[in-house]
Order: structure tokens, then sequence, then C-alpha cells
């Protein structure tokens, strides 16, 4: 299981080196194959075609993506720091994967593509984690935000910092929205009230 886990890893990541040296369209198995530095008879052995590899490789990220997380969290389990965990992740996910940014620069319309198709199960696992800490936040009970605005805004903020990188260290921008997000009443053990949000007529 070990082997085939880092064959198929390996498998991946030169999957996402072919796409940013060629594009997804002129991408062929052989060059899959010679970037994760297996055979070509190996490559078929996981996958049948270059669409099946790509649409696991979403999969593929969004399992890392769950793991990391997952990870995170139980090192530091506080639901007090949950939020910034969650942030923190989100933003520097693909940082750890340069080939991701690369393609999020000369290839947006694929990475576009995947964010799409990420967003609900992305969206899920981001949901089910910060619940926990922050469905009695002040914000959220009082009727400020819902869980699921706080999810879809963490997911634009992370995936507009892929396609539009800063100049400076992503800590600043996790640490500006974590600051926003707590003055908004977000973080969990405040008692401080907040007025409903009103609903223009």
């Amino acid at each position: 299981m070990t082997n085939k886990v880092s064959t198929e890893e390996r498998l991946f990541n030169g999957a996402l080196r072919a796409v940013a040296r060629q594009g997804p369209k002129k991408l062929a198995m052989s060059e899959i194959a010679s970037e994760a530095g297996v055979s070509v008879g190996t490559l078929y052995r996981y996958f049948s075609s270059k669409d099946e590899l790509l649409d696991r490789l979403g999969h593929h990220f969004e399992a890392k993506l769950q793991g990391v997380l997952e990870a995170e969290i139980a090192a530091d389990p506080d639901p007090t720091k949950r939020l910034q965990i969650v942030i923190d992740v989100m933003l520097r996910f693909f940082l750890d994967n340069p080939v991701t940014m690369q393609l999020a620069q000369l290839e947006p319309g694929f990475m576009l593509g995947y964010v799409t198709n990420s967003k609900r199960t992305v969206s899920i696992l981001l949901r089910g984690v910060l619940e926990p800490a922050l469905a009695g936040s002040p914000a959220i009970t009082g009727g400020v935000v819902t869980l699921d605005e706080v999810v879809d805004l963490i997911f634009r903020v992370a995936f507009s910092h892929y396609f539009m990188p800063g100049d400076s260290d992503y800590r600043k921008l996790r640490d500006v929205v974590v600051l926003l997000s707590i003055s908004a009443g977000l973080e969990p053990g405040k008692t401080r009230g907040r007025a409903k949000r009103s609903v223009a007529s």
C-alpha cells in the first residue's frame, strides 16, 4: 500500500509539472510518465487515460488538504485557535506545493476549473472543522453571519490568493483575515452582542 501511495504521489506531481510545461490540451501520457520518472506502462496501471488522471488529481488534493487540516487541529485542538489554523492551512496549502502556484499563473483556466469543481467538497470539509468552534460565536448566534458565509469567505480569500499572490508573507494576510473575523464577533467565548444584519426591502 505504501508503494502504491508513493507512486500515485509521483504521478500526480509529474502531471502537475507536465501541465505547467505543456498545458492540459497538449498533455500526453508519455510526458506525465517522463516527469514522474516511471514507465508509460506503470502510468497506465494506475490511470487509463489523461482525463482520468486529471480528474483524480482534484480528489488527491482534497484528500491532502483534509489530512493537513486534521493533523494541525490534532496538534492544537484549542477551539479558540481553530479559525486561525483553518485560515493558515488554506492560505499556505498550495504554497507548500509550488507547481500549483505556477499553474495558477500559467494555466489559470485549468486551475479555475479545479477550484470550481472542488468548492463543494472543500466547503463541507471547512464547515465540519469550523462548526464545533464557531457555532456559538456571537456573530453566528446573533445572525450577523452564517457559518456557510464564513466558509465561503475563507475559500474565496484562499483561492484568490493563489491567482493573485501578494509580495509579502502569507501570514500577514492570515492575521488580517483573523483580526477582521474576531472583530466581527467570530471568536469563540466572546459574549458581546451584535445587531442582526438588516435586509433591504
